[in-house]
């Protein structure tokens, strides 16, 4: 009698794999069934080949006519970037000093509205103005925006035909 009772315990033990390998049928439906419901799903994914991003980053350019790097730097960069520091939700600030010409890069963190960044840094400048030199052009400010960049450029070169004859 004691022999009947064993391979009843040992059936009911396995857990998981033991209800897979003694019931394959069920099993297999219950598999099939999982990857109908992942394909309807997958199909029902709302996906867009190009989706609206609004990137929280702004570039402020400030052109100053014959001034070196140094005194772009000391003048019109340092004054700019102190400003911006204390706006609210401000990643990171990176800048470039060239002759004659500042450019500010101004990451936001993602949840911070781009519009409202742009005015903000706007608002900025203006409150600064009187601190920058006078002969300096108005510090231009653009928002990032990717949809706005080319997505393919293309360069070919001619050695038969003169560079006017290859920008019509």
């Amino acid at each position: 009698m004691e022999d009947n009772k064993m391979p009843q315990q040992n059936r009911s033990s396995g857990g998981l794999s033991g209800l897979a390998i003694r019931r394959p049928v069920f099993t297999t439906m219950l598999m099939l069934l999982l990857v109908v419901l992942g394909l309807f799903g997958y199909q029902r994914l709302p996906i867009d080949q190009f989706p609206e991003i609004d990137i929280p980053v702004v570039v402020v350019q400030t052109v100053y006519q014959g001034a070196s790097p140094e005194t772009i730097e000391r003048e019109v960069t340092q004054p700019l970037e102190e400003a911006f520091n204390p706006v609210e939700g401000v990643d990171r600030i990176t800048s470039v000093s060239l002759e004659g010409v500042s450019q500010i890069v101004v990451e936001f963190e993602l949840e911070r509205d781009g519009d409202q960044a742009a005015q903000d840094i706007r608002a900025k400048i203006d409150a600064v103005r009187r601190e920058l030199p006078l002969e300096i052009e108005a510090p231009v400010v653009q928002k990032f925006d990717p949809a706005s960049q080319p997505i393919i450029s293309i360069a070919l070169p001619s050695f038969s035909s003169p560079l006017w004859r290859m920008r019509r």
